[in-house]
């Protein structure tokens, strides 16, 4: 009897601190929503460390931690009808993807970049971003990786080493070209427990650094120029079941720029925005017509109209009662509409938002 216990002491010390294996399944799906906390590097704190069974104790990030901020996974059905027809999850497009995240919005002199996609592809050979997509100055632009971004190739096992290729490029005529190439190399330099302010998992750590090599010409000014982009390396904890990272640190130059660890999992709940009032608008300029394309979280009624400057409304088209979902809704402009700036205004249940609109002749 005693032996047997011995024997199940040892197997069950010997599961918990099992080597793991990571596969699709390990990772994101559509409508998950992970809360994550934000932190600074404690004293002492050395993330080069690593190895083989090794014990990783980051729980002094509670003392450092800053905030928090939560990451959502959007089906790609819930984005704009534009980039369902790039990054639909049909089997005939090369930039399938199945999940998409908010990215951040910019400007860059005169050219103002919002409602900013990033989308991605998890499948069972690996998980990679598939391109982007903006509203450049109000117009969409869906933009694909051409290679794709592989962010992990599965398995993903202790001592795994892999390196891809990707890139992209953004073309706005008369204003400016931007052209990236990346080249990411990952290695899965550690596997044992990692201890965290949210419990201890066991986990797999993955070294990756990423070199960039950016191009760009401004066509107003007929110049452009290329340069590199300083390396930087991401230190990445994962686990089994984990989606997102347990625990990210960014580094640029060997000094910590980003830490980042992983909360609860509200895996399930709709991943809507809070604030989901707003309208795509294009083209822009236009000379016909204006196409605008909206997702609704429920039933409501829904207002556009175009006015001019000082505000007064020259078109005007209600839409009662819509449906919870994606819509699109194409104004003819009439021909005695002179050419101008205009703009185009969105309203329900009292609330507002306009965009400006170029009509040429």
């Amino acid at each position: 009897m005693r032996n047997i216990l011995l024997l199940i002491l040892v197997l069950t010390v010997t599961n918990i601190h099992a080597q793991i294996t990571l596969n699709s399944s390990d990772f994101p799906s559509a409508n998950d929503i992970y809360l994550m906390s934000d932190a600074t590097a404690f004293p002492g704190m050395d993330e080069t460390l690593t190895g083989a069974n090794y014990t990783w104790d980051y729980s002094l990030l509670s003392t450092t931690t800053t905030g928090q901020h939560t990451d959502t996974l959007f089906p790609v059905t819930n984005m704009n009808i534009i980039y369902q027809a790039v990054f639909g999850d049909f089997g005939f497009l090369p930039n399938r993807s199945n999940q998409a995240t908010h990215g951040i919005d910019f400007s860059l002199g005169a050219i103002t970049i919002t409602n900013v996609y990033n989308f991605f592809y998890n499948n069972s050979a690996d998980y990679h971003q598939s391109g982007f997509g903006a509203e450049i100055n109000g117009v969409p632009l869906p933009t694909a990786y051409s290679p794709h971004d592989i962010l992990y190739k599965f398995p993903i096992q202790y001592g795994n080493v892999d390196s891809s290729l990707s890139g992209y490029s953004v073309s706005l005529p008369s204003l400016i070209y931007y052209e990236i190439n990346r080249n990411r190399h990952n290695e899965v330099d550690g596997w044992g427990t990692l201890t965290t302010p949210n419990g201890t998992f066991n986990a797999l750590r993955v070294k990756t650094v990423i070199q960039e090599h950016d191009s760009v010409y401004i066509d107003s000014l007929g110049f452009g120029y290329g340069f590199n982009v300083p390396a930087r390396t991401e230190y990445k904890w994962l686990g089994q079941g984990g989606g997102l990272s347990l625990l990210e640190i960014t580094t640029l130059g060997g000094n910590v720029t980003s830490i980042i660890y992983k909360g609860e999992n509200t895996s399930g709940i709709a991943a809507i925005p809070q604030d989901n009032f707003d309208f795509i608008l294009f083209p822009n300029p236009a000379t016909e017509k204006v196409i605008t394309s909206y997702t609704l979280r429920k039933t409501e009624d829904i207002g556009f109209s175009i006015t001019d400057l000082e505000g007064k409304v020259l078109i005007s088209v209600n839409k009662p009662s819509q449906s919870p979902g994606e819509h699109m809704l194409v104004i003819d402009l009439p021909s005695h509409l002179a050419a101008g700036n205009y703009f185009v205004k969105m309203t329900s249940g009292g609330r507002s938002i306009s965009k400006p609109v170029s009509v040429t002749r």
